[in-house]
C-alpha cells in the first residue's frame, strides 16, 4: 500500500513539473514575441527610405 501511494505521489509530482515547465514556457515565448515586435516596430521607425536616393551635384 506505501509503494501504491509514493508512486502516486511520484506521478502527481511529475505532472506539476510538466504543467509548469509548460506554462513558463508559454510565459517565455509571448515575452519574446513581444521583444520582436518591439524590436520591428524600432526598426521600421528609424528606416529612411527617401534618404540616399539622390545625389545633388553641380559644376
Amino acid at each position: 500500500m506505501e509503494i501504491q501511494r509514493l508512486s502516486y505521489q511520484t506521478e502527481m509530482i511529475t505532472s506539476l513539473q510538466q504543467a509548469l515547465d509548460t506554462s513558463l514556457l508559454q510565459k517565455t515565448m509571448s515575452q519574446d514575441a513581444q521583444s520582436v515586435d518591439a524590436l520591428l516596430k524600432m526598426m521600421e521607425s528609424s528606416v529612411a527610405p527617401h534618404l540616399g536616393q539622390n545625389i545633388d551635384i553641380r559644376l
